[in-house]
């Protein structure tokens, strides 16, 4: 009723969006949207010298002859933050889509995975499938925290560090450009590889609930919680994620469980959950170098003005994958991060 879960509304979190009537400083009555009618005013000095007994004022459009010199605002351009959170997102894919890295077999979003040798492997698929078949014991326990996960992975990420989005624009923004950067690949691979869900093959593995009808590899939740990770790891202090330890810190730790719940529910196999943080790792260049996150140079003045320190994005631990596997390097560190950009926005409110 309130909007806070998203579920009763449109965006469900300024609350506005909810059922019923909300009352409030920001807020009209019964519909889903804000709007302003502004319709004929009644003046506040009556017509003069009329028949009637009862005064009759005169009726006045808005702004009427008082705004003909009212002066403009001094602002020419609109604000990333005045857009829709939903809107802005999809509106920065497009930087994502452009960037590249290195220059001699350069890596862009398109060629992160390669067709053949990151495909998944046929011949162990029967061995997964009696893993599957393990993990329905444990549906019981973990059934309320999974379906919680299912389109509120971001909600356990704010849960480990407490922040929201009023109180931490920037980083919220910021994550949820990295998820749906991170979304974004991994529809774009899952239609690559194809691979059918495990319970088309095993009767047995059959999930609690309904299965998406998009393919399992790799692992969405998989990739998109281990990118939200390793953002959030660009911008905390490095005290909170000490170079060594990323592996075992609250960030991939959560990131992991949210992909492991989903095999548990018999969505995925663990190979689909080790692409998607593979993916994840190999992204991370790409996700950094982006003008948005990343910020622009400014530009040359002529002033003279104390210099600033440059900040740098951070090294990152490599993703540890299955056993016996290479780990997957998160090939980030060193270039210069600007003010103006999400990233450096985001660590300031941290600091």
């Amino acid at each position: 009723m309130s909007g806070t879960s998203g579920t009763s509304g449109t965006s469900g979190t300024s609350g506005t969006s909810g059922t019923g009537i909300v009352v409030g400083p920001d807020s009209t009555a019964g519909g889903s949207d804000i709007n302003r009618p502004l319709l004929i005013s009644p003046g506040t000095t009556p017509i003069e010298n009329l028949p009637e007994t009862l005064p009759v004022f005169p009726g006045q459009a808005w702004p009427g002859l008082a705004g003909a010199g009212w002066p403009t605002l001094p602002q020419a351009k609109s604000r990333d933050t005045d857009w829709e959170l939903s809107k802005f997102v999809t509106a920065v894919l497009g930087e994502f889509v452009q960037q590249s890295i290195g220059t001699t077999q350069p890596r862009t979003w398109s060629n992160l995975l390669d067709r053949d040798n990151d495909k998944y492997d046929e011949t162990g698929t029967q061995k997964e499938l009696e893993e599957l078949r393990s993990l329905i014991d444990y549906r019981g326990a973990v059934f309320d925290e999974a379906m919680a996960q299912r389109a509120g992975m971001l909600t356990y990420m704010r849960g480990i560090l407490n922040f929201t989005e009023n109180s931490h624009p920037a980083t919220y923004r910021l994550c949820m450009l990295a998820f749906k950067f991170a979304e974004f690949q991994d529809m774009y691979w899952k239609r690559v590889f194809q691979r059918p869900r495990p319970s088309r093959i095993d009767p047995a593995i059959i999930p609690p609930i309904e299965v998406p009808g998009h393919s399992a590899y790799p692992s969405g939740h998989a990739c998109e919680g281990m990118m939200v990770a390793l953002t959030l790891e660009q911008v905390l202090p490095a005290t909170f994620v000490p170079t060594g330890t990323a592996e075992a810190g609250p960030l991939r730790i959560m990131a992991r469980r949210i992909a492991r719940n989903r095999e548990v529910l018999g969505l995925h196999y663990p190979s689909d959950t080790f692409c998607g943080f593979k993916l994840a790792a190999r992204a991370m260049p790409l996700f950094l170098s982006a003008p948005t996150v990343r910020g622009k140079p400014p530009e040359p003045s002529t002033a003279a003005a104390a210099p600033v320190p440059p900040e740098q994005e951070w090294p990152q631990d490599p993703v540890t994958l299955a056993k016996g596997k290479p780990n997957e390097i998160v090939a980030v560190g060193g270039n210069t991060i600007h003010p103006g950009g999400l990233l450096s926005a985001a660590r300031a409110e941290w600091a």
